[in-house]
């Protein structure tokens, strides 16, 4: 997952979004996306990049919000 892409992308369907690494949290899920469209909002926290931008595409897709194979 290109994780510029998918904040593109995310960009162009009016979707404010950012993706975080917070070294104060000692190690335990420093790795933060948030997005948000004014209806809805959410987060995920993880331990890698790779799996918080997963997490972020389930939870993304829960909002029906789908990007094509070339962002995957």
């Amino acid at each position: 997952m290109d994780a510029i892409a998918l904040l593109d992308w995310l960009l162009e369907c009016d979707v404010n979004a950012i993706l975080r690494v917070d070294a104060d949290r000692g190690g335990v899920r420093p790795w933060t996306f948030h997005a948000t469209n004014g209806e809805w909002s959410l987060r995920v926290d993880a331990f890698s990049a790779e799996e918080c931008l997963e997490k972020a595409l389930k939870a993304l897709a829960a909002h029906g919000l789908v990007p094509s194979e070339s962002l995957t």
